[in-house]
């Protein structure tokens, strides 16, 4: 029998063996339903009544002020930023603030997010380090240089962040700019050692400082005087660092930008040597002896002429001659020393024109 069963599945459409097997699986359905419910001894109900429910205990709450948007660090707490919310009092500490009043326009110190309870760890600061000089550190000493929005970047840095000091150094023609001092500590932007962020009701956060004037620093003695002299040459200009910089420091470099409109310069012709002249000796000239002039005339003995005026004139010339020879004039280069007036090689007495006279 088992095999005619078999031969007349084998028989059958595939779509008329799907709805055997689903009316096969009903009916193991309701059978099992039914074993089951015999078994329990309950009688089965079509719309069974739902039971009373049992009252919850009564959980004790408390209202503490929550955070309603991220809140970062060093903001200034606005009554917008929170609202009231009851928690279980089990899960509050004693620490927990539950008063508005309590933190309105006070910055908070660390970053609060959303849903968070505000706490006195997080919204005071350590009573340990009051004041201004808790904040400078054991090695270090606050120094201020002045500053505005250019140089102090425009007011996005605030106190706690670190910066890099630049120097500037302006001549009429060019600029040169310098590291001098790296991931120096700030310590206060115009008299504000905290630099309150503003934030809106929408999350956006703003820098409550502007125009900034005074920046102080912690710097150790050294670079104190550094800072100072630098002050002195040319102007001082922060560059803010980053949350989490590459590198704590960069190699030292300086740029020198020259003008175009720098004016070419201008060459002089070297003068030219004076070379000294040599003195010369003043040489005295040597005199030149003076011949009185004779007057001609004739001499007649008797009535004879003994010497005629021509006769006269020729000894007067011969004496002349002899008397006036001139010397030689020494060159510039020659020694006075070396001078000697020519002697005449006759004597003018000698003569036999004079002889003649004489006789």
């Amino acid at each position: 029998m088992f095999q005619k069963i078999l031969n007349k599945l084998n028989d059958l459409r595939p779509k008329q063996l799907a709805i055997l097997a689903g009316i096969a699986a009903l009916l193991m359905f309701v059978a099992i339903y039914a074993g089951i419910s015999m078994m329990t001894g309950k009688e089965v109900v079509v719309n069974p009544v739902e039971p009373p429910q049992e009252e919850k205990p009564v959980i004790e709450t408390k209202s503490v002020v929550v955070a309603k948007i991220n809140i970062p660090a060093r903001t200034r707490i606005q009554e917008s930023m929170l609202e009231m919310k009851e928690v279980p009092a089990d899960l509050i500490t004693s620490e927990a603030i539950t008063s508005f009043d309590s933190v309105k326009d006070v910055q908070v110190k660390v970053s609060i997010f959303a849903g968070d309870i505000l706490t006195v760890q997080k919204v005071f600061n350590d009573k340990g380090e009051e004041g201004f000089v808790g904040a400078i550190p054991p090695n270090c000493r606050a120094v201020s240089i002045n500053v505005n929005e250019i140089t102090g970047v425009a007011g996005f840095a605030k106190p706690g962040d670190r910066v890099d000091l630049l120097l500037v150094e302006k001549s009429n023609y060019s600029a040169t700019t310098e590291i001098i001092l790296q991931n120096v500590p700030l310590l206060s932007i115009n008299q504000d050692m905290n630099g309150a962020n503003i934030v809106d009701e929408s999350g956006v956060t703003t820098s409550a400082i502007s125009n900034p004037s005074i920046a102080t620093f912690a710097l150790p003695p050294e670079d104190v005087l550094e800072l100072i002299s630098a002050s002195k040459l040319g102007e001082i200009y922060m560059m803010l660092r980053p949350a989490n910089p590459r590198a704590t420091y960069v190699a030292e470099k300086a740029c020198t930008m020259n003008s175009i409109n720098k004016p070419q310069p201008v060459y002089e012709p070297e003068p030219t040597p004076v070379i000294p002249s040599t003195p010369v000796p003043d040489v005295p000239l040597p005199q030149i002896p003076v011949v009185p002039v004779t007057p001609k005339f004739d001499i007649i003995q008797g009535d004879e002429l003994t010497q005629s005026s021509e006769a006269t004139a020729q000894v007067q010339s011969f004496s002349a001659s002899a008397h006036s020879a001139l010397p030689a004039i020494p060159s510039r280069n020659a020694s006075t020393e070396s001078y000697a007036p020519p002697v005449p090689s006759t004597p003018v007495s000698n003569s036999p024109i004079m002889n003649q006279i004489g006789h």
